[in-house]
This record gives C-alpha cells, structure tokens and sequence, in this order.
C-alpha cells in the first residue's frame, strides 16, 4: 500500500466505498506507519512547541535538536548515525577505552557511580583531561568528522570557578593539557576562562566565535554541542539552545575533550574539582 493523492471533491459528488477507503482509510493507515513501507515526507515536519524540523530527506539533521535525541524522531527516521556512550561504573581506570592525562598538579579518579572526578591544584601548574583515544591497532578512525553532523551530550559540574583555572569541554582537532588556540586548531565547546563562561568555536585561523553563558558553581548541567554538516554549531546547555556560531566554523576531524587546568596562581591548599558524567554521541555516516 501506497499514498494517493485524494481527489478534490465538490459539492454533490457521489463518494462511493472505494473511493473512502482508498482516501481516507488506506491513506491514514500509510501516515501512521501501518501500511507496511517506509513514510515518505515532502517537506519539515515542524513542531508546535518550536522551530526544530525532522523528516526532510535533502536534510534530515538540519535544525534538529531534541531533549531525547537517541529516541527522536531523527534518530529513528535515519539509518545511519554513529552512536557512542562511555559508562563510569568501575574503579579501573585503565578499562575506560579513551586518553587520560595529567601534569603538575593534576589528578584523575572516579568519583561515584557514573562519574569521573577531574582535579588540579590551584596553586600549582597542571591540568587534568580525558579525551577520545586514537584509534587501536589499524582500528577505524574514532574521530568525529564535523562535515557529518557530530553531537556530544556530556553532563558536567565545576566546584567553583577560580580564576586559576580554565575549563573546556567539547570538540577539538589536537588533544593537550591547554585548552584550545584559535590560531592552531578547530574546536567548538564550552570553556571557562578563569573570567567568565563562554560557547566557542574557531576554525584554526586565528579566529573566535564567543558568547557568554552562565554555569552555577557546584550545579550539575548538560552541555549538548552540534555541529551541524559543518554549517553551524548549536549549542545547548539544561535542555536549552543558547547560541547558535555560523561563523570561524571548526572543519575536518575532531576528537571530544573534557580538560581542567590551573595556571598555578591561585591561593594555596585550594583544589578545583570538575565531574564528568557519561557523555554521549552521535554522527552521521551518510
């Protein structure tokens, strides 16, 4: 069973059994997926609630965010997304399939049932990052290609913002101890720069896409970051989009990062803890 156009009727036209069975009957039954083939939509399906579009084939992630994307309407209407999730719930470090580095200061260690705990000494020089490990033994590439939609949905909480410290998570081309240099490599995430919360992004060329943001102290949030076909960055922190980057776009592969760093200045015996919560992620592989 197929759709079919209805008929315009006027007035007085006899509407016989075939007839509404064929426009009303099978039609309605193929709309809601029981007609045993695969819906065909021309054009957005747009929601009442805002302006997020799915189910446009030339484009099906444009625009697209969903509070439960690995259950959406995108998700299950494209066959061919990557999904990665990384699960907290031991005490050996070393299982966890991803880079974790520290220096100085700097200190790695689990920290609950689905949580790392990330540390630096305020007053010591360090940094402490978990990052996506390179590929395994001519494994396939475990990058993430910002020409193929890639999403990271992560769940975070900085102790107190000291201006010791920098904090970003996100996407970014050269994992390190630092956070990211807008005139050495492409990235796009959430960063604390000792000053301030921002959302940024840059392209390798020495520029910078910034807007700020307010993260509460000792609060857990959700950050969710999409690139999107190499276009646009969203982003989403609680459920929320705060901004959306069209330009400094980051290009080519990316790898996902989660890093606290203290340049040593702040105040003695004082610690900064970032958690980390099982990020997720997505992209598209068509």
């Amino acid at each position: 069973m197929a759709w079919t156009t209805p008929t315009i009727r006027s007035t007085g036209d006899l509407i016989t059994a075939s007839i509404w069975n064929t426009d009303i009957v099978d039609n309605l039954a193929y709309l809601k997926g029981e007609a045993g083939v695969d819906i065909t939509l021309e054009d957005d399906v747009v929601p009442s609630a805002g302006s997020e579009k799915m189910g446009k084939s030339t484009a099906p992630w444009d625009e697209g965010h969903f509070d439960k994307l690995f259950a959406g309407p995108r998700y299950s209407l494209h066959r061919f997304v990557r999904n990665q999730s990384f699960k907290f719930e031991d005490d050996i470090m070393v299982s966890y399939q991803m880079d974790q580095i520290t220096a100085g200061g700097g200190d790695i260690d689990a920290g609950g049932s689905g949580q790392l705990r990330l540390k630096v000494d305020d007053d010591i020089a360090g940094s402490a990052y978990i990052a996506n490990q390179t590929e395994q033994n001519n494994a396939k590439d475990t990058s993430f290609n910002c020409g193929r939609s890639p999403y990271i949905k992560i769940e975070f909480c900085l102790d107190h913002s000291d201006s010791a410290t920098e904090v970003f998570i996100g996407y970014r081309t050269t994992k390190g101890a630092a956070v990211p240099n807008a005139a050495a490599e492409s990235y796009a995430g959430l960063q604390w720069t000792g000053a301030g919360w921002f959302v940024v992004n840059g392209d390798g060329a020495g520029n910078l896409d910034s807007h700020a943001e307010t993260v509460t102290d000792n609060v857990r949030h959700v950050l969710e970051v999409l690139i999107v076909s190499g276009t646009k960055v969203e982003y989403y922190l609680d459920g929320v989009l705060v901004y959306t980057s069209t330009e400094d776009l980051p290009t080519g592969d990316v790898d996902w990062t989660a890093l606290l760093e203290s340049d040593g200045t702040g105040g003695a015996g004082d610690d900064s803890f970032l958690t980390v919560v099982e990020p997720e992620f997505q992209e598209d592989l068509s």
